[in-house]
């Protein structure tokens, strides 16, 4: 190379240094640029993303329960008809009519056969003046109040108790109903910068325990068979004790004298009244068991700041229901200090009901995968009937409100 051509050549460099270091300075400036550009777009709230809330839910009102038909109380026991004989044992509310024969005190030899005289009297083996058994009548036998003697000449009155329902209902709506929730969620469309379209699934479940006691009136039944006395004979009276029962048999202050009374073995007619509004019912009720809610939908979400943004979403469901429903109710007797208590084999039930659901949540990221929500929801389902015996509850899951919050995972 010439110095001439050395010449030029420097010359040349010296023109272009100035363009080809703004060139550069460019090219530095540009990629800084869209490198604060990639690095802005990432830090967006949105990017699809699937994502798992675990929390609780707490609702301000539960289940609404009508508890119907109230009131209905079986007699304690039930009477054999007279076509069965003599050789059962009749157990009323209000006394006893029991199996009677000759018996092994010195009544009967040594085959069994009775050797005392019908309608008279005999010596025991211990020396007792007792009362021989006479057919067709018992000495084994109870009653618990005068009443019983007087109702009808010449007759002791045997009663057993039964009620009814007359209709009666009672309500209860439960109060703060505590329940867990999981959801999941699928981000599959960007709106914007700062807001995404999700497809939820989640599940919750909730408790149910309504129960409520009071008093409702029935219309009260009262069977009663009359048991005749023999011919000229008065009812026993045991004077001081209380309640007033008289057992036979029965025997004097010595206990060498049998004062038993017979009555006849059978009842020799009956009646059925039934008195409305005569019963008083004591009752305890209580539908207790749990609802799985299933529900579906879209949900909206938007970003506030880096870190803050809300959701909202609204869609269908469903509850699966399972309830237990138990009672117990008793009916104060007539004239006595006694109850008959009503013990019903509780009922079990389920149902599907279907509804829809809305929430709106507030959101707060930790950092891209952890964060925390909270917020408001509300849901709407049916009712169902639930029968058990004379009984019913109609159990209404209705319309709720509550809050919600808890852990939000994305992934």
């Amino acid at each position: 190379m010439t110095f001439r051509s050395f010449q030029l050549t420097a010359l040349l460099a010296l023109i272009t240094a100035p363009v080809v270091l703004r060139a550069q300075e460019t090219t530095a400036s540009e990629d800084e640029r869209i490198e604060q550009l990639v690095r802005s777009e990432a830090s967006e709230w949105y990017t699809p993303k699937d994502s798992l809330r675990v929390g609780f839910r707490v609702l301000t009102s539960g289940v609404n329960v009508r508890f119907g038909q109230l009131g209905s109380v079986h007699a304690s026991s039930t009477i054999e008809p007279v076509s069965s004989g003599d050789r059962v044992l009749r157990t009323y509310d209000n006394g006893t009519v029991s199996v009677d024969g000759a018996r092994s005190d010195g009544e009967t030899d040594a085959k069994g056969s009775q050797t005392s005289t019908p309608g008279g009297r005999y010596t025991s083996t211990g020396g007792i003046d007792s009362l021989s058994y006479t057919p067709g009548l018992t000495r084994t036998w109870s009653y618990s109040t005068p009443e019983q003697a007087t109702e009808r000449d010449g007759y002791i009155a045997m009663s057993t108790y039964s009620a009814t329902s007359e209709g009666a209902s009672y309500s209860k709506k439960e109060g703060l109903s505590m329940g867990v929730e999981l959801e999941f969620s699928h981000a599959f469309r960007k709106l914007g910068k700062r807001t995404e379209l999700s497809f939820l699934g989640g599940l919750a479940i909730n408790g149910i325990n309504a129960k409520t006691a009071g008093d409702v009136r029935s219309t009260l039944h009262t069977l009663t068979d009359y048991y005749a006395l023999p011919s000229g004979v008065t009812a026993p009276v045991t004077p001081g004790d209380t309640p007033y029962p008289y057992t036979g048999p029965s025997y004097s202050a010595d206990g060498k004298t049998e004062t038993t009374v017979p009555i006849g073995s059978l009842a020799s007619a009956q009646s059925n009244t039934p008195t409305t509004g005569g019963a008083l019912v004591h009752g305890k009720w209580q539908v207790k068991g749990a609802y799985l809610m299933v529900r579906v939908g879209p949900s909206l979400r938007t970003r506030i700041t880096n870190s803050l943004g809300v959701s909202a979403s609204i869609g269908l469901a469903g509850a699966y229901v399972g309830t237990h429903y138990s009672a117990i109710e008793s009916l104060e007797i007539p004239l006595m200090n006694k109850t008959v208590v009503d013990t019903v084999t509780a009922s079990d039930e389920n149902k599907f009901l279907a509804g829809y659901y809305g929430d709106f949540n507030i959101e707060w990221n930790a950092n891209e995968v952890v964060g925390l929500y909270g917020g408001v929801s509300a849901q709407k389902f049916g009712d169902y009937i639930q029968d058990m015996g004379d009984r019913n509850a109609r159990i209404d899951l209705g319309a709720s409100m509550g809050l919600r919050g808890g852990l939000n995972i994305k992934f």
